[in-house]
């Protein structure tokens, strides 16, 4: 009796081997995977490691490097300085070319004018990128602005230029040209206001003191400005005078930042 469960167990163990083993037409022998327990697809291993890791960056987004925005933007300050030098054009008449390039004046006090002008710009702008090491959305948006008005500094510059050379409206144009640089001011003490509304934005070493400084120069700018344009409804030179004498202000003003190569 004992021999025959033997027997039978020996039998059944046979009969459960046999099924977990299959042969094809070329006599080869390979393991059911049925008969291997329950398998993990590594498919699904990957996505389940990816939603989970998309999850945690959607809940931690990496702060923005100022580096791309001030390539950009000096991009931009480039085109604008070049569109200013395009709109000297010889006149059409056949004068003498010495007569031709003296009656050019106004061009070249516009071009001088709106060339510093987008010189302190671009200088101020690095005076607030050296000091940042990230940037928000908003910060992307107040630079988009700014940008938007040096783009349109050229044709204020040919408004300006071509009411002194016609002797009609000067003053006009001075007001319309002070209007854009107090626009201009505004929205650079915007990218400011925005730049160090999070102080841990700023880089290691900028002191309090050093962010009061400049935010009282910055706030200074679109008022100087505003009265240099109402300078303008008395005399559009006097109101040149100013804004040359505010560009140089703010240009005389601006302190470079050393700043180590790790960005701390």
């Amino acid at each position: 009796m004992t021999a025959q469960r033997h027997h039978d167990s020996a039998d059944g163990s046979a009969n459960d081997l046999a099924e977990g083993i299959r042969t094809d037409s070329c006599g080869c022998a390979h393991a059911d995977v049925g008969a291997s327990g329950p398998a993990t697809d590594p498919a699904l291993e990957e996505g389940t490691a990816a939603g989970a890791g998309g999850a945690q960056g959607e809940e931690e987004s990496a702060p923005v490097s100022p580096g791309r925005l001030e390539a950009f933007s000096d991009g931009v300050i480039a085109i604008a300085i070049t569109l200013l030098s395009l709109e000297i054009k010889l006149p059409d008449g056949g004068g003498s070319l010495l007569h031709s390039l003296a009656s050019l004046w106004p061009s070249y006090v516009g071009f001088v004018l709106s060339f510093l002008l987008v010189g302190q710009v671009w200088l101020n702008h690095h005076a607030i990128f050296v000091r940042v090491r990230s940037v928000d959305q908003w910060m992307l948006i107040c630079n988009l602005f700014l940008l938007l008005d040096v783009a349109f500094l050229p044709f204020a510059t040919s408004v300006l230029t071509r009411s002194l050379e016609s002797g009609h409206d000067e003053r006009t144009g001075a007001v319309f040209y002070g209007m854009v640089m107090v626009v201009g001011g505004l929205f650079f003490n915007a990218l400011w206001r925005a730049s160090i509304q999070d102080r841990s934005r700023l880089r290691a070493g900028v002191s309090e003191a050093e962010v009061r400084s400049m935010t009282r120069r910055f706030a200074m700018g679109p008022w100087l400005y505003s009265l240099a344009a109402l300078l303008g409804l008395v005399s559009a030179w006097l109101s040149v005078v100013t804004y040359v004498a505010l560009i140089v202000f703010y240009m005389v003003g601006h302190r470079p930042r050393r700043v180590s190569p790790a960005g701390g």
